[in-house]
């Protein structure tokens, strides 16, 4: 019985958002660390990606493959040294990302309280 519980879509999906969340913030982290950096490039996860992964997820092709970064796109402005980090840019990306973390942590928590209330025998209403 069990078994279902973890094996069934929602943990697994938390799980990656959860791993993609925190991969995802120590991305922006190092692309705020190397702001002043000659020639870095902004570096992402892909957002797009993460989302077809996930819908695997749902869809029961089993856990997403991990992600690689890789250089932005849509990179700030290039800066002389060659540099295209724009701070403002990944302060809001690491702000967005936070409230992606934090949705994904109270949704899991909410979902062992499910199962601490089904093991107590306790009826949810």
């Amino acid at each position: 019985m069990l078994d279902r519980f973890f094996a069934g879509a929602s943990l697994p999906a938390l799980e990656a958002m959860l791993t993609f969340a925190a991969e995802r913030q120590r991305v922006i982290a190092a692309n705020i660390a190397n702001v002043d950096t000659l020639g870095y490039r902004t570096r992402e996860l892909s957002e797009g990606e993460f989302r077809r992964a996930l819908d695997g997820v749902f869809h029961g092709t089993g856990r997403p493959a991990p992600l690689e970064v890789r250089e932005a796109p849509e990179g700030g402005t290039l800066k002389p040294g060659g540099n295209n980090v724009d701070l403002e840019v990944e302060m809001a990306k690491m702000l967005r990302n936070s409230v992606l973390h934090s949705t994904a942590a109270t949704l899991l928590a909410h979902q062992f309280s499910l199962l601490r209330e089904a093991v107590a025998g306790h009826v949810i209403a």
